[in-house]
């Protein structure tokens, strides 16, 4: 495949990536391509598939909320009568229905769409693979990339019980490390509910290397240079925080201490609907800092090598380096540079999404030049894209779940908010 290349050390204007197998042999600007080798040409941004940390996938059905006050801690709006109306009670009853594996399904189209090629947050159940990767429960995962750490994802940490508590520790002690991603410190920056968690953090003895702490608003700098001396992770997600909490983390004093930053959606409720528009919303909140914290650049590793090494697999995923996983997106080049372009771009513009180099989704010219098939067509904002999405069809999905959502006055939320 041939085409501007985003490395986390430079961008190749004119390179290739060479796959075979569901890997990359190699890439960059002088690749010799072995006789008979399919080569496709793109005017596009090829760069990593997307790493989505931060998520509640079933949740993605569900339109948009947007609250009409700004909530102290995530216990405040849990328990108003209006987050239970939208939000809890149409999500349990479709759950209820048994139609769970069809909420996760729609969700991993709507994560695939924005550019994700793995995703946190699913259901442990069998029926959710094939699609995205599933870091916190694909049992496939360890036998395609060798022996891994586990990668545990809990939204209540403080609610683990003893058993549970020594079971993570020893994720985090075993060889090779694993990962344990916990909602910490939700709230207001200034909320001292939410910012007692820290301390309740370390008297579970949880502030130790593997972990990496969501959301994190009330977290204050001297939180953010003991999680740096323990080497534990941050994932950042400005849009949900600053749509609940009306302020987001502390990143800069995250940045200034050197603890490594992910980005990611949380979930299209009060988030973004995946991580494109998380890199939008992060790249626009950036520009209202003087002066601005972060390159495009560093977003958009952000969203790929740094949440692939927080994870443990930095080896694996998150570049386009030879000997990694496939996953790779294509984007439209438009504005100042490859990096702009990622930061920037509308669903509309993604026109190829690989995992481990399958084509699941694109624009129709491209995705049947690889396959030899058109795929379920489908159109996002008005523009055409293709899909490979299983045995069930995305139109039958869509159909179940928004007939489900019709009993509670209410429709099954678009893939994209095309610019709403």
């Amino acid at each position: 495949m041939i085409g501007t290349l985003v490395t986390p050390q430079e961008v190749v204007p004119q390179g290739t990536v060479l796959i075979q197998n569901g890997r990359i042999l190699a890439s960059g600007a002088d690749v010799k391509l072995p006789a008979g080798t399919k080569v496709v040409h793109t005017d596009g941004v090829i760069a990593p598939g997307l790493i989505d940390l931060h998520n509640h996938l079933t949740w993605n059905v569900l339109p948009r909320w947007k609250p009409i006050q700004e909530f102290g801690s995530r216990y405040d709006w849990q328990q108003k009568p209006i987050s239970k109306i939208l939000l809890t009670v149409p999500h349990d009853a479709l759950v209820k229905e048994g139609l769970e594996c069809e909420m996760e399904r729609y969700a991993e189209v709507k994560a695939i769409s924005e550019g994700e090629t793995s995703v946190t947050g699913s259901p442990h159940l069998s029926c959710v693979h094939g699609l995205a990767r599933n870091l916190d429960y694909d049992p496939e995962l360890d036998g395609s990339f060798g022996h891994l750490g586990k990668i545990l994802y809990d939204v209540f940490p403080f609610q683990m019980s003893e058993p549970e508590l020594i079971a993570a520790k020893e994720v985090l002690s075993a060889q090779p490390r694993g990962a344990l991603l916990i909602h910490v410190a939700e709230g207001a920056p200034n909320d001292a509910s939410a910012a007692r968690e820290f301390t309740m953090l370390k008297g579970r003895g949880l502030l130790r290397p593997g972990v990496s702490l969501i959301h994190g608003v009330a977290l204050k700098p001297e939180d953010f240079a003991e999680m740096a001396k323990q080497d534990v992770g941050f994932i950042w997600s400005p849009r949900s925080n600053i749509e609940l909490y009306g302020d987001t983390a502390n990143v800069a004093a995250a940045q200034s201490a050197g603890v490594r930053i992910a980005l990611a959606p949380d979930w299209s409720p009060t988030g973004s609907d995946g991580l494109l528009g998380e890199l939008n919303y992060a790249s626009i909140w950036n520009q209202t800092q003087s002066p601005p914290l972060f390159t495009e650049r560093d977003l958009v590793l952000m969203a790929t090598s740094n949440a692939a090494e927080l994870v443990g697999l930095s080896g694996q995923l998150g570049s386009l380096a030879a000997g990694h996983a496939a996953d790779l997106m294509v984007v439209r080049k438009s504005g100042q540079d490859a990096y702009w372009s990622l930061t920037h771009a509308s669903p509309q513009d993604l026109q190829l999404v690989l995992i481990g180099g399958v084509p699941m989704y694109g624009d129709p010219a491209i995705f049947e030049q690889l396959t030899g098939s058109q795929g379920e067509r489908l159109e996002v904002c008005g523009t055409p894209k293709a899909v490979v999405v299983g045995a069930k069809s995305l139109a039958e999905t869509e159909k179940t779940l928004d007939d489900a959502l019709h009993q509670f006055g209410t429709k099954l939320a678009p893939l994209a908010e095309c610019g709403n």
